[in-house]
C-alpha cells in the first residue's frame, strides 16, 4: 500500500523535474534503477522534499522497512531534528516494523512541528488504523485530505470503512479515488478495491474479521481457495488433492475447457497432469483459441509478466479459466482457482510435484464452502464471460 505522496490529486512542481526519470522508472516497475536515480537526484539536490518521500515509499513498497528507516534517518540529518518530514518518515517506518507505539509517538511529534503537513496526518491515520483506533484514523485522514487531496488517503478511508463492515461507504471512497486520478496505477488499484468491497458485501453482511480463510481469499482476491490454509497434510498430498478438487469443482460449476496450457515452459508438467485429469489435450499457450475455453495453469503464481499476459488474453477473449497450484497471498493478479494459498519456496514445490503426480490425479469433490463461493455471481470468470471487469 502506498502511503506517501506519489499520486496527489493535484500536483505540479517545476522544481521537481529532476525526479521525472526515477518516477518513470518506478511506474515501469524498474525498482532497482528507480532507487539508484532517486539517490542520484538527492545527491545532486538534497533539498528535493518529494525525493525523500518517494525514495522512502519505493523501499517501503518492496517491504525493505529497515532500509526505509535508514532513509528517514538520512533525511533527519539533512533537514534537522526540528523538521516534520523526517519525523513523519521515521514514524511510518517504525509502524511498518511493528513498533506501533513508537511510530504513533513519532508521528505526533511530526504534527506538533508542522500541523499543516498532510503526509504526517495521513501516516498518523494509518498508524491509528494499525493500532485499532478507527475513529481517530478517519479524523486524521479527513485532516490530511483537507490539506492535500490525495488518492491514497481516499483508498485508506475505504479500507477502514470496509474493515468495519461499512461497505457502501467504502465503495464511495474507492470510487472517489478512482475518479480523482489520471494515473493508471492508482486507478487500477481503486477498481480492484471496489470489486473486493462488493465481494465482501456479498458474503452475508459479515465484517471481514469474521470471514473464514476461504471467504477472506474470495473477498480480497476473487479466487476460490481449494485447500484451507489450516490443512496440515504433506505438501505433495495437498498438491495432488488440489488438482483433483479442481476437476471436481469444474464439473460442478460447468467449466468445460477443451484444452489446458501452461503459462511458461516450466508449467508444462502441471499442464499435462491437469489435461490428463480433464481428458483434454495439453497445448502450447501460443496455439490456443477462444473457442477452446482454455484452462491456463501455473505451478506458482507470482503475478509476473507471463501470467499477466495470459490472463489478459482470457479477458479479451471473454473465455477460459486460470488455475494456480500455489499462489502467495500477496499476489495481486490472482487465479480463478487456487490450490494452496501460501508462499511455498520453489524447491519445495518441485519435489512435491514429482511425488504428487507420479501416480496420476483422481477427481475429488471440492469442499462445500469452496463450491458455494464458486457459485457466487461475482467470481472473476463469470464477470469475464459477461464482459464486466472483475
Amino acid at each position: 500500500m502506498r502511503l506517501t505522496s506519489s499520486f496527489a490529486v493535484f500536483r505540479f512542481d517545476p522544481g521537481e523535474q529532476d525526479l521525472a526519470r526515477p518516477r518513470w522508472l518506478a511506474r515501469e516497475h524498474k525498482l532497482a534503477e528507480a532507487e539508484e536515480e532517486y539517490r542520484k537526484a538527492l545527491g545532486r539536490n538534497p533539498d528535493l522534499f518529494a525525493g525523500w518521500q518517494e525514495l522512502f515509499e519505493l523501499l517501503r513498497r518492496s517491504r525493505r522497512y529497515h532500509d526505509a528507516l535508514d532513509v528517514a534517518e538520512a533525511a533527519a540529518r539533512h533537514w534537522g531534528d526540528d523538521a516534520a518530514m523526517p519525523h513523519t518518515l521515521r514514524g511510518a517506518a517504525l509502524v511498518d516494523l511493528g513498533r506501533i507505539g513508537d511510530g504513533v509517538a513519532t508521528l505526533q511529534r511530526a504534527i506538533e512541528l508542522d500541523d499543516a503537513l498532510a503526509l504526517a496526518w495521513h501516516e498518523y491515520g494509518y498508524a491509528s488504523y494499525r493500532a485499532g483506533h478507527h475513529t481517530e484514523a478517519l479524523l486524521a485522514l479527513d485532516r490530511a485530505f483537507a490539506l492535500e487531496p490525495h488518492t491514497d488517503t481516499l483508498m485508506l478511508r475505504g479500507r477502514i470503512f470496509r474493515d468495519g463492515g461499512r461497505y457502501d461507504a467504502a465503495e464511495v471512497a474507492f470510487q472517489g479515488a478512482m475518479q480523482s486520478t489520471d494515473h493508471d496505477v492508482p486507478r487500477h488499484e481503486a477498481e480492484r478495491e471496489i470489486h473486493a468491497t462488493r465481494r465482501a458485501a456479498a458474503l452475508g453482511g459479515k465484517r471481514p474479521r469474521d470471514f473464514t480463510p476461504r471467504e477472506q481469499w474470495f473477498a480480497v482476491k476473487g479466487g476460490i481457495l481449494l485447500l484451507d490454509r489450516a490443512d496440515g497434510a504433506a505438501l505433495d498430498r495437498r498438491l495432488a488433492r488440489a488438482v483433483g478438487q479442481l476437476v471436481g469443482l469444474a464439473a460442478e460449476v460447468r467449466w468445460q475447457p477443451a484444452a489446458v496450457a501452461g503459462v511458461t515452459p516450466a508449467d508444462q508438467g502441471l499442464a499435462e497432469a491437469v489435461a490428463a485429469a480433464f481428458g483434454v489435450p495439453a497445448l502450447g499457450s501460443a496455439t490456443l483459441d477462444p473457442a477452446d475455453r482454455p484452462l491456463i495453469v501455473t505451478v506458482r503464481n507470482d503475478g509476473g509478466e507471463a501470467w499477466q499476459k495470459q490472463v489478459d488474453r482470457l479477458g479479451r477473449w471473454r473465455s477460459g479459466y486460470a488455475f494456480a497450484l500455489v499462489e502467495p497471498p500477496g499476489t495481486d493478479e490472482g487465479a480463478d482457482a487456487v490450490g494452496v494459498g501460501e508462499d511455498v519456496p520453489d524447491f519445495l514445490i518441485g519435489a512435491a510435484l514429482r511425488a504428487a503426480f507420479g501416480v496420476g490425479i483422481a477427481p475429488a469433490a471440492p469442499d462445500p464452502e469452496a463450491l458455494a463461493l464458486a457459485r457466487q455471481p461475482l467470481t472473476p470468470w463469470r464477470q469475464r464471460a459477461s464482459g464486466t471487469p472483475a
